[in-house]
């Protein structure tokens, strides 16, 4: 099947503009890490991670048409947070080894992981037949009434 310029056009727009919303929402889940209520860590940033993986994963297969911009956002999503996980030339980490910090790095992983089984599973063929369901004779009509067949 072959698309139009225009559609052409908006899958690649919404192509980038996902990926980027993936960069973005990385970034900013990135700082919200270090997040505290009353001295106990808040998951927060765990919590936007997986729901943000999996909501961006379906905009961009509902955007694109394709399954393949789940792969972007994932790699997109981790480029970002590795890059904040490793130590600076100052000694700097913007992801730190805590809890927060391995909430947000396996709630992420789980939610890419969710959207990848989800798009990419193997599915059952639309021409099997339910066990059921015998297969009909060859020369059998199921119109007829069996006196009229001969």
């Amino acid at each position: 099947m072959r698309v139009n310029g225009l559609e052409a056009a908006v899958r690649v727009g919404g192509a980038v503009v996902v990926v980027a919303a993936a960069l973005l929402a990385a970034l900013l889940e990135s700082f919200l890490v270090p997040t505290y209520i009353g001295g106990v860590a808040v998951p927060l940033a765990g919590a936007l991670a997986f729901a943000g993986n999996l909501g961006l994963a379906a905009l961009g297969v509902w955007w694109t048409r394709g399954r393949w911009i789940v792969v972007l956002t994932a790699l997109a999503w981790f480029a970002v947070v590795l890059a904040a996980s490793m130590p600076s030339g100052a000694g700097s980490l913007v992801i730190a080894s805590g809890f927060n910090g391995y909430a947000l790095l396996l709630a992420g992983t789980a939610g890419i992981a969710v959207s990848l089984w989800r798009y990419f599973r193997p599915r059952a063929s639309g021409r099997s037949r339910p066990a059921a369901d015998p297969p009909a004779p060859p020369n059998a009509s199921p119109t007829l009434p069996k006196e009229s067949r001969p």
